[in-house]
């Protein structure tokens, strides 16, 4: 491979890198939209919830692969016990993440064999 090659292969894979599923840290106030996923860290653990309602003493959601509208699966931690909340978009994430190797390898195909 040429030096220009192994450039453009190495700035697909660092441009790669800045997609993701966007999570972000907040602080636990509220409210949240109900479709949107959060990781709540407690134990050094993660889990994935939506429908997240934060109370004065307690975080409680649903399990994402559970339905929104599931009243028997919530889940509840105490909020002392909440390490931190983030939340994010994981479809979203990969769904840039292919558009971008995707138009990479469009423009490497476009300019090297043009």
């Amino acid at each position: 491979m040429t030096r220009d090659r192994i450039a453009a292969l190495m700035a697909v894979c660092l441009l790669s890198q800045g997609c993701g599923a966007g999570w972000r840290r907040v602080g636990l106030v509220g409210p949240y939209a109900t479709r949107q996923q959060a990781q709540v860290w407690h134990g050094g653990r993660a889990e994935q919830w939506h429908a997240v309602v934060v109370r004065a003493d307690s975080v409680t959601g649903v399990p994402y692969f559970n339905p929104v509208s599931c009243d028997s699966c919530r889940v509840a931690i105490p909020r002392a016990e909440v390490d931190s909340v983030r939340f994010g978009d994981p479809v979203a994430g990969f769904l840039k993440s292919v558009g971008l190797v995707l138009a990479a390898m469009y423009a490497w195909v476009w300019v090297y064999y043009r």
